[in-house]
């Protein structure tokens, strides 16, 4: 079998492995597996053993090591694959005391992709990692986003074949709303678009609808006031969706001390969604209780 997987390489270490993995651990391990151990980088030295955070602030070691250009700065894996060359051969076929057995076994190794267990390129795949989730959460929202504004075109479609719109108060504000809630651990969000709709024509009738969008797919939609329903009997049902989603009073949406509170409530584990306020400029709606009664 292989004995000493590390003969004839000189190797050095910088940077912290862990309470088990500590240099002196280390020296013992390289020098049992047949390697020289030092204790700074010279040109006599063949690998520096490295962890990502050295590497990125270039500590002195690593600093020495690219200076010279003598030695290969390796990641933790490279060391401890080199030291277990010792499994069992027949699992490729050979016997444990072939003649050859041991120097196949190296061979097998040292043709493993070399950049697999440089350090540098260590740190460009964990770059290329966390580039690589960042745009798959982009796309996961992008594709909610996409699929829930179909979802509202299909919805608004078909409130119009039945002669409805969506309402519209005094300061123009439309009663078409997102109330939102993003899990950042599961890279997904969550929403409800809620809706009070009107007729067409007078005498005017209403209607308040609810629908939930999580995960690129509608899961579920809500008649909160059917189609024929009176101002009074929509408008509550509006108001009291937006109360149970947002923990928040549909004339206190723009008050801090109740964001304040909501999002409180959010910390201690209740179901919380956040209502998208208007933009600076855009109508913002009625601020009161007393809306008139619509006609």
């Amino acid at each position: 079998m292989v004995q000493f997987p590390l003969a004839g390489l000189t190797i050095a270490v910088t940077g912290d492995f862990g309470p088990r993995r500590s240099h002196d651990t280390l020296r013992r391990w390289v020098e049992k597996n047949g390697g020289q151990w030092a204790t700074k980088v010279s040109k006599d030295v063949t690998h520096l053993i490295s962890t990502k955070e050295d590497y990125r602030s270039k500590a002195p070691m690593v600093k020495m090591a690219l200076k010279l250009k003598l030695l290969n700065i390796m990641t933790f894996d490279w060391l401890e694959g080199k030291s277990r060359l010792t499994p069992p051969l027949d699992a490729i076929g050979m016997k444990p005391n072939s003649a050859n057995a041991a120097d196949s076994l190296m061979k097998r190794f040292r043709l493993a992709p070399r950049g697999d267990y440089l350090v540098a390129h260590a740190i460009k795949d964990a770059k290329k990692v966390k580039k690589a989730r960042k745009q798959t959460k982009k796309e996961t929202i992008k594709k909610g986003v996409d699929s829930f504004k179909k979802e509202c075109q299909d919805i608004q479609s078909q409130l119009f074949s039945d002669r409805y719109h969506v309402y519209r108060d005094s300061t123009s504000f439309a009663y078409d709303i997102s109330l939102v809630r993003v899990n950042l651990q599961q890279n997904h969000s969550e929403r409800y678009a809620l809706r009070l709709c009107t007729t067409h024509d007078a005498p005017h009738s209403y209607a308040a609808l609810l629908t939930y969008h999580a995960r690129a797919a509608t899961v579920g939609k809500s008649v909160l006031a059917p189609i024929g329903s009176d101002w009074a009997t929509a408008f509550a049902a509006f108001k009291d969706a937006f109360r149970a989603k947002t923990k928040v009073e549909w004339d206190d949406r723009f008050s801090a001390a109740a964001a304040a509170a909501a999002a409180g409530k959010s910390r201690a584990g209740e179901e919380v969604f956040v209502y998208a306020v208007p933009k600076e400029g855009e109508p913002r709606g009625e601020v009161r209780e007393d809306f008139e009664v619509r006609g």
